[in-house]
């Protein structure tokens, strides 16, 4: 196993690490997972400012911290299939745009019996960290009523891992 460099957060913020290497300031994989899982929570968490399409003419603005975070879904129903897979294709279109370590970014909705006041996602990818990748798959919960996610490392291997 190779060890990783922590992110600059992470560093700045002064994380504990697991100790991938023993070395001070290294990483291992599952402390990049961990990091990985806490900043798609921030992000998801966070709400942008600006409409889409106001950034249209701009592209390097919608790739930029202008357009960070999830769009407002309060207008949307949850309970209807389109608006579903419109949250799906905007949860990988932010995460592609703004999670430079996840490659092949995919939201699938997974319906479990008995949730209630709860939508869960699957979140699946590629992580990309220094010369290895792994796939990797994250659960994610939306809380209708706070349209708050919470991320967490799946307990399940990733497809293709």
């Amino acid at each position: 196993m190779h060890p990783f460099t922590p992110g600059l957060f992470d560093r700045l913020l002064g994380v504990p690490l697991r100790g991938g290497s023993g070395k001070p300031g290294r990483m291992a994989l599952e402390d990049v997972k961990d990091a990985v899982a806490r900043d798609l929570e921030a992000l998801l968490n966070t709400r942008a400012v600006l409409p889409e399409d106001l950034l249209k003419d701009w592209p390097e603005c919608s790739r930029s911290i202008v357009s960070y975070g999830m769009q407002d879904f309060a207008e949307l129903s949850l309970s209807s299939p389109s608006d579903r897979a419109y949250i799906c294709m905007c949860i990988e279109k932010t995460i592609a745009t703004h999670e430079p370590r996840l490659r092949n970014v995919k939201a699938q909705l997974e319906m479990r019996a008995g949730a209630v006041n709860r939508i869960d996602f699957s979140i699946t990818g590629v992580l990309v960290a220094s010369a290895s990748q792994e796939a990797v798959n994250f659960d994610a919960v939306l809380q209708p009523s706070t349209l708050s996610y919470s991320i967490s490392k799946a307990g399940r291997a990733a497809p293709g891992a």
